[in-house]
């Protein structure tokens, strides 16, 4: 073993305080997710280093850190930051923030069977300032003065209690995922959910191949009425129908991209603007930015588009006879989206539990739509609220964050 990825083993090895085990590559994703998520959905001004050989199933989170405007991001495989990369197959995430620091490293290298391995993890530690300082002689660049900045406050802290909670609930999940025969790595996970699993993919399946009669009749219809924008409509609504049935595969599917927001919120409203009319309403969008203002957003249109579907069209079952009015308006830091109508207020006690997952007023609803869509949100550092319902209109308000030109 190379000494420095040796010495890197045995520092975090010496705190006591250290969990580890034996974990597959799925659930040290996951938990790299529960360290990192946190920063990146609140903004927290931080330092993070990183050196991922293989990032599949953190792209979209480690996008999401780059773009944030109060995050630092170091990648220890450059080459114009690091003297000399003798680190093998070792791979790592440091980071510091007022808020908490922490280390999590794996290494493959001496497993036989790649698909698992050992993980070392260091939460608030003098350890990781220790490691840190490994780190800095090795690098190119002095960080220290920036580093040591932060002093992390452990008391009362939410984000660190967060950041905790999802560790904790992931080394659980894994310890049933990784249900080993033997410590000499005969890997064979358990699925307690199999039945339920099996039931989700078969039902997929058969919703796919539905969708796809849908998307042929879609374009029998273009070519024998000339009608591109009906089938147009069709397909986008098939395209999102097929999004959903992947999130039922996989937990991380984000396709971020810069985009102008003006661009896509009128896709939503075109799909809206016939069925709108079964309740004798319309559609208005306002777009109230300044002329000439480029700046875009980082968003994943589908999921975007999933979360403002999801609003307008609980708008329309809601009122009749009404004008739903989306608006766009841009301040300093956010892109923001106002959808709103007009028909009865919200009660009280439903304001408090409108996001909560399984909560709906409706005896035919799963309760799900709004809190999907504010997950769907924070996966894109964006947020909704619902900032108004009186007997002058119900307003929720989507805040996207939006990033400079360069």
């Amino acid at each position: 073993m190379h000494k420095f990825q040796k010495s890197l083993k045995n520092l975090i090895l010496s705190d006591d305080r250290l969990n580890s085990s034996l974990f597959s590559k799925k659930s040290i994703v996951s938990i790299a997710r529960c360290i990192l998520e946190p920063l990146a959905n609140e903004n927290v001004p931080s330092m993070v280093f990183h050196r991922l050989k293989n990032p599949e199933g953190l792209e979209g989170i480690i996008k999401r850190l780059e773009y944030s405007r109060n995050i630092e991001m170091y990648n220890f495989l450059d080459p114009d930051i690091v003297i000399k990369d003798d680190l093998v197959e070792l791979e790592f995430i440091l980071l510091t923030s007022s808020r908490y620091n922490a280390v999590f490293m794996w290494d493959y290298s001496d497993d036989v069977k790649k698909e698992v391995s050992q993980i070392y993890f260091v939460l608030n530690s003098k350890n990781v300032n220790q490691v840190f300082e490994l780190l800095m002689e090795n690098s190119k660049q002095n960080l220290s003065e920036k580093f040591y900045s932060f002093k992390p406050e452990r008391r009362e802290n939410e984000l660190l209690n967060s950041c905790v909670a999802n560790i904790l609930k992931n080394f659980n999940e894994a310890v049933s995922e990784n249900d080993f025969k033997d410590r000499a790595l005969s890997f064979e996970p358990k699925d307690d959910c199999s039945e339920l699993k099996d039931k989700i993919r078969h039902t997929s399946h058969e919703i796919r191949n539905q969708l796809s009669v849908l998307d042929i009749y879609s374009k029998i219809l273009e070519k024998k009425f000339s009608d591109d924008k009906t089938s147009s409509l069709i397909r986008k609504s098939i395209s999102l129908i097929a999004m959903e049935l992947n999130e039922l595969k996989q937990f991380e599917n984000l396709n971020l991209k810069d985009m102008m927001i003006e661009d896509v919120i009128p896709h939503s409203i075109d799909m809206f603007e016939e069925i709108v009319k079964q309740n004798n309403n319309k559609i208005i969008f306002v777009n109230s930015t300044i002329e000439g203002d480029k700046r875009k957003v980082m968003i994943d249109e589908g999921k975007f588009l999933s979360v403002l579907n999801n609003v307008i069209k609980n708008a329309n079952q809601f009122t009749q006879n009404d004008e739903i009015i989306v608006e766009l308006s841009k301040d300093d830091s956010n892109a923001k989206i106002s959808i709103q109508n007009h028909g009865e207020p919200i009660d009280e006690e439903t304001k408090t539990k409108i996001f909560k997952d399984g909560f709906t007023t409706r005896k035919e609803g799963f309760g799900i739509g709004l809190s999907v869509c504010k997950k769907y949100l924070a996966e894109q550092l964006g947020s909704i609220e619902l900032t108004a319902s009186d007997e002058e209109k119900t307003e929720f308000l989507i805040k996207l964050p939006l990033i400079d030109i360069v």
